[in-house]
């Protein structure tokens, strides 16, 4: 079996400051295969978890789902920083919470966008400062006991379902809180 995608064409169909969109068509044993791809920035998530055992979130108001969903704290990983750097300033601006962060994974965000995802596990959380007002975010923070969280895993109610499994799997290290 070959593996040659032959790439054939592209067009930008859409921009801006944080996404491009692009028709992009390939060529696979005599056949095309067009399809549109979004160009996104890599962002980094933490999964975040204090010493008595809570999951710190971030309660979010969503307008693609146009509803209020739970999400990791995270974002778009700026020019001249590094994942780490982002996980924690977002930690940090998000909750208000610093901690110990280990790089559990990195991965593709769908198999249509350019956007790695780069997942944190933030041991040790500590409250250090308010959370940050950002005028572009209608959210605050919340601290979810284990059963809760993941009650809440199962429910679907949140985004970056990839990094609450990750922390889920590590929440064993805590006692029940």
């Amino acid at each position: 079996m070959s593996d040659n995608v032959m790439p054939k064409s592209q067009r930008e169909v859409y921009r801006d400051a944080f996404l491009a969109v692009k028709r992009k068509c390939f060529e696979y044993r005599g056949r095309d295969y067009a399809y549109f791809i979004k160009e996104e920035p890599e962002f980094a998530v933490c999964g975040a978890v204090t010493t008595e055992g809570q999951v710190l979130m971030v309660r979010q108001f969503r307008p693609g789902p146009e509803r209020w969903l739970y999400d990791m704290p995270g974002g778009i990983i700026d020019d001249g920083d590094t994942p780490l750097d982002t996980a924690r300033k977002e930690l940090l601006e998000e909750t208000g919470y610093k901690a110990e962060l280990e790089l559990l994974a990195i991965c593709y965000v769908t198999a249509y966008s350019t956007a790695k995802k780069h997942i944190f596990l933030a041991r040790n959380c500590r409250k250090v400062t308010e959370p940050e007002e950002d005028p572009n975010i209608i959210g605050e923070p919340v601290l979810l006991s284990k059963g809760e969280f993941l009650a809440m895993v199962a429910s679907g109610e949140l985004l970056d379902l990839d990094c609450a499994l990750l922390l889920a799997r590590h929440l064993e290290e805590y006692p029940d809180s």
